[in-house]
């Protein structure tokens, strides 16, 4: 793969004190940024989930804003875990966390739970469905 190939990606220390309401994006990275900021963008866990975050510039500084703070509730970031993004180029990022001792981890999980399918005539064409569940 060509290094052009690659998608463009940061990561970020995650610290409650400054990270909790809002999440300001590495000014390195703004090369990386559509001319025109979207005004939400979609963050992908590895777990499966997805949430809806605003984008914000400020005063020369870009932001993830609104929705951002139901991401770190949900994935209950802690002090000191790192959070990669890598960026598709239009509206999503697909977010990592890794712990203080650098393992990666799969949070806000989406649980796939089988259910059966029974008729009451006992008829079992379909042996069992699959209903997904966010927890």
């Amino acid at each position: 793969m060509a290094s052009s190939d690659v998608l463009p990606r940061f990561f970020s220390v995650f610290l409650s004190q400054y990270n909790s309401n809002s999440f300001l994006i590495p000014r390195s990275y703004y090369d990386h940024l559509p001319r025109r900021l979207p005004k939400t963008v979609i963050l992908m866990g590895n777990g499966g989930r997805s949430w809806k975050v605003a984008m914000k510039s400020k005063r020369e500084q870009v932001y993830f804003e609104q929705g951002w703070a139901n991401f770190v509730a949900e994935n209950e970031l802690k002090d000191g875990e790192v959070l990669t993004f890598v960026f598709d180029g239009h509206r999503r990022y697909e977010v990592s966390i890794y712990t203080r001792r650098g393992c990666k981890e799969t949070r806000a999980a989406i649980e796939v739970e089988e259910i059966s399918d029974e008729t009451e005539s006992g008829d079992n064409s379909c042996d069992s469905l699959v209903s997904v569940i966010q927890v």
